[in-house]
């Protein structure tokens, strides 16, 4: 649908009457530019970066969904739980170097 409307810039900037959007303005709107133009049209649900980010990540096999299902939550009783247990061990850093042993 290709609407053509004369417009006039004001102090507010380019007001568009409701009436010359139709339907269009009961919908979340989104203003493009494009060859040297603004097209008005209604709000994709692919315009947010982040969902662009995971279609263009997606479609190069850089980013998929795992067939595994995930793990279950963890409560934070036992988050902290866990976290004073393996806490007692020292620093992750450590534990690497010692096991690696003479290798490194």
């Amino acid at each position: 649908m290709d609407t053509t409307v004369t417009l006039q810039m004001t102090r507010k900037g380019l007001l568009i009457p409701r009436k010359a959007l139709g339907d269009l303005g009961t919908k979340e709107l989104e203003a493009v530019r494009e060859e040297g133009m603004i097209v008005i049209r209604p709000k994709s649900a692919g315009s947010d970066e982040r969902i662009r980010v995971r279609q263009a990540l997606q479609a190069v096999g850089m980013l998929y969904k795992p067939e595994w299902e995930p793990p279950p939550p963890v409560s934070p009783e036992d988050r902290a739980r866990l976290a004073k247990k393996l806490g007692q061990v020292g620093p992750l850093s450590e534990v690497i170097i010692a096991d690696r042993g003479d290798r490194a």
